[in-house]
């Protein structure tokens, strides 16, 4: 994979075993990797997509979310934020980010997933090629 090649948008879908997706706590964690993220990428963008509150419910001004879409990274971005990812989950034994390329493909990245950078990146780019067939 070439280094200064712009990837194309995918998501990262943040879950818990512990948490509801709308409970405080957890969006303070959702949060806190966004603001991680979105602080140390120089280049592209990754933004949280909101999700809605039950029936009944009220959100109140605070978007809520549990994905996010990043869009416009370069493979060196990408890789810092795979890296930023693991440093997230290493206090959050029980969560887990799901990234989901553009052509439906899913990792699981956890704490005992055991993916390493390298594998991250060959994953992507096959759904990348994969995408272009």
């Amino acid at each position: 994979m070439k280094q200064d090649l712009i990837l194309p948008t995918f998501q990262l879908l943040i879950e818990s075993e512990e948490s509801d997706e709308l409970d405080e706590y957890w969006q303070k964690q959702c949060c806190l990797l966004y603001n991680a993220i979105n602080r140390n990428i120089m280049e592209g963008s990754i933004e949280p997509l909101s999700c809605e509150p039950k029936k009944g419910e009220r959100a109140g001004i605070i978007t809520i979310f549990s994905a996010l879409l990043a869009s416009g990274l370069s493979v060196k971005t990408f890789e810092q934020v795979f890296e930023l990812i693991k440093v997230w989950l290493d206090c959050r034994p029980k969560a887990k980010v799901v990234m989901k390329f553009p052509n439906g493909n899913m990792i699981e990245i956890s704490g005992v997933s055991g993916f390493s950078k390298s594998e991250i990146l060959n994953l992507f780019e096959k759904s990348l090629q994969a995408k272009e067939s």
